[in-house]
């Protein structure tokens, strides 16, 4: 913290000695020019003495306190004013006042006092600056996460140095039917509407949490993310209260994704990803002239269907398809098939989306469109959507069936052999095939430690050991353990061993 900027504006040379000796003596202070009237500080000023605070006594020669006072502020000073004044000045100290003064002082000084008003001053500086780094701060962090991608190297997390840590949540709100919406509003209506969401969801946050533990962003894709530095468990009731309200209050419908509980910031990037395709896999309503058309007996197959899926019972889930092939074999509605079809599917997806690695998903949504087209005839949609169903099990048996232990293994192994390449969580979770968040959870629960712990620990061991037996400078052995910022590995390295890698290397030689 910079110390407090002084300028001192007094005509006695012994009360001015005074002042400066005993305000130069607290470390807080800087006493930068002293001066025997208002004109002398005034020209000092418009050369580039910039106070931030100027003692300024009322009555002297040529220039007095008070045009000092006036001609500082028309020219456009911004910093504090203390003013000196004897008991018979109060008509000035009056108008001083009236020009919005820190405050006065009388003469004799009172030292305690001058120390108090300039302390406050300073606490006061300090609370500006802090609000601007951290205004600052907030906006380097918003730019990270609106650019933040899957593909972040796991070498690539110096990012997370300008967070604080410790836990986090963070879910997304979803603007339902975005275009038709701004397509059928009066332009002007739609954007006054869109910043009363803006405004409501801001001010939501800020009842809730402090501005410098909470991060949201609009990222074009008509919805807004959300990251919190948070330990409370009911953070998504929130979140959904704050959907609910922008719903009441707008003519805007909004949907909150389930959210989910980081404890590694490592994990947003994956986790923005899967909270995108929660999104896209939002159970769909399907209108009530398609559910008429169908019986009840069909209805309640496709629910039969959904329950066995959900609790992957596979013989029930078998039986439930062949009925609904029989059921269904001489349909006339295929619109009310296909409709229906589609929503089971993607209520189905959604149930296993937060274990299935995020490409497979996506790939499976594609899947399901293409299986219920509206081109296909009963027989094809009916045996599409069958080979869908049973392909969906068949992913989530090889998903039970790899999530052992020997999961943890082979995620080391993966580790081991691209240690000095630029891997991403993503690539050792779906090696492993498990959705990214899932195995950071799975690999802590067995190990103890982060994916990243265990990538640093392993890349800074093959650096020691370069450093030890090679001649290699300090830039490649980083660029060969997988960090192609110099400085941060540098520092990472430094921050494990004690030491800077070349100290590291003199010494055990």
């Amino acid at each position: 913290m910079q110390n407090l900027q002084i300028m001192i504006v007094e005509d006695e040379y012994r009360i001015r000695m005074g002042l400066e000796r005993f305000i130069s003596n607290q470390p807080q202070y800087a006493v930068i020019g002293t001066f025997a009237n208002g004109q002398e500080a005034l020209d000092e000023w418009r050369l580039g003495k910039k106070a931030e605070v100027i003692l300024t006594d009322i009555k002297m020669p040529i220039m007095d306190g008070l045009t000092l006072i006036t001609e500082l502020k028309e020219e456009g000073y911004t910093g504090e004013f203390l003013v000196l004044s004897g008991f018979d000045d109060f008509q000035y100290v009056q108008q001083a006042l009236r020009n919005q003064v820190a405050d006065y002082l009388l003469k004799p000084v009172d030292r305690q006092q001058l120390q108090d008003r300039l302390q406050q001053l300073y606490e006061k500086k300090q609370e500006i600056e802090n609000v601007r780094k951290q205004q600052s701060q907030k906006q380097e962090q918003l730019l990270l996460l609106r650019a933040l991608s899957s593909e972040n190297s796991l070498a690539d997390t110096q990012w997370t140095e300008i967070f604080p840590s410790g836990t986090y949540y963070t879910c997304r709100l979803q603007i339902q039917n975005f275009h038709h919406q701004k397509a059928k509003r009066d332009p002007v209506r739609f954007h006054q509407e869109l910043s009363a969401v803006v405004r409501i969801f801001d001010t939501e946050l800020s009842n809730q949490w402090s501005d410098s533990s909470f991060w949201w962003w609009w990222d074009q894709e008509q919805s807004f993310g959300l990251l919190v530095h948070t330990e409370e468990k009911n953070s998504p009731l929130f979140i959904d209260r704050i959907a609910e309200t922008l719903s009441h209050r707008t003519f805007f419908k909004l949907t909150a994704s389930s959210g989910q509980i980081l404890y590694e910031l490592e994990l947003l990037p994956a986790a923005m990803e899967a909270e995108h395709m929660e999104l896209k896999l939002q159970p769909v309503s399907v209108e009530s002239q398609y559910t008429e058309a169908l019986s009840v007996n069909t209805q309640n197959i496709l629910h039969s269907l959904r329950f066995a899926f959900k609790q992957f019972v596979f013989d029930d889930m078998d039986t439930a398809l062949n009925r609904l092939k029989e059921e269904l074999a001489t349909a006339e509605q295929l619109d009310s098939v296909m409709a229906l079809l589609q929503s089971s599917g993607i209520e189905m997806l959604h149930d296993v989306s937060k274990r299935l690695p995020v490409n497979d998903v996506h790939r499976m949504l594609q899947r399901l469109g293409r299986n219920t087209s509206q081109t296909l005839t009963a027989s094809e949609l009916l045996q599409g959507f069958d080979n869908w169903t049973k392909d969906l099990a068949d992913m989530c048996i090889r998903l039970d069936q790899h999530s052992d232990r020997t999961a943890v293994e082979r995620a080391k192994a993966f580790i081991h052999q691209h240690v000095q390449e630029a891997i991403t969580i993503e690539q050792v979770a779906a090696h492993v095939y498990m959705n990214p968040t899932y195995f950071c959870a799975y690999f802590k629960k067995h190990t103890k430690e982060t994916v990243l712990q265990y990538v640093t620990k392993q890349r800074l061991e093959l650096a020691k050991r370069k450093l030890e037996d090679t001649d290699d400078k300090v830039t490649i052995i980083a660029d060969s353990v997988g960090y192609h910022d110099h400085k941060y590995f540098s520092k990472l390295f430094k921050k494990h061993t004690g030491f800077a890698p070349s100290e590291y290397r003199r010494l055990r030689r």
